[in-house]
């Protein structure tokens, strides 16, 4: 019977651990200095001082993507639901505090519930020195839905209108899953942290 050596004894087995241990120690040292470099090319969030135009272009919060089906069922926020357009807007109407000197700002998602109110405001009270702010709204919520281009898909079929075949948009915009930024946590940052209170 002729005998062959194992694998953990003798010089081919220490030599092979040796090539094990020294090669798991190089690709380790080798992903440590990948991250290390790599880390370095990711630029540091920068620091603002919230003095003139230094400060950053969005709230300094992340905020989940979640899905909304539009649902216009219900008879909330109807033109004439004072109180259901006022829980709209969160403590200090949405303003809050950024920076060491606590500077007051407010957010888009903000000035455009504003401006829808204003137009609901309008339209109910028809009151003609509302004109310009409502010009403001308008031309405010066409930005706001372009900045937004929202690709969600909503259902067209062929149809009649003033006796001519059009394109029309048969759900209304019902059932459609819209990829959306989750408001609630929006609200709840805002909430949390309003702006301080003005004297006078």
């Amino acid at each position: 019977m002729v005998y062959l050596p194992t694998l953990t004894e003798g010089p081919l087995a220490r030599f092979l651990l040796c090539t094990i241990f020294t090669t798991v120690f190089v690709n380790a040292t080798f992903i440590l200095y990948m991250l290390r470099v790599f880390g370095e090319l990711i630029p540091p969030d920068p620091v603002h001082s919230y003095i003139g135009a230094d400060y950053p272009a969005q709230l300094p919060l992340r905020v989940p993507t979640v899905g909304l089906s539009f649902n216009f069922a219900t008879s909330n926020f109807s033109l004439f639901a004072d109180d259901e357009w006022d829980t709209q807007y969160p403590a200090s109407d949405g303003f809050t505090d950024l920076g060491p000197g606590n500077r007051t700002f407010t957010i888009s998602m903000i000035h455009q519930i504003h401006c829808l109110d204003v137009f609901r405001v309008g339209f109910v009270t028809n009151r003609t020195h509302m004109a310009e702010h409502v010009e403001h709204c308008l031309r405010y919520m066409r930005l706001a839905v372009l900045c937004n281009a929202d690709t969600t898909l909503e259902e067209a079929e062929p149809g009649m209108m003033d006796g001519q075949w059009v394109y029309l948009a048969t759900s209304g915009g019902l059932g459609a899953v819209h990829r959306c930024r989750d408001w609630t946590a929006v609200r709840q940052y805002l909430d949390e942290n309003p702006a301080h209170p003005l004297d006078g």
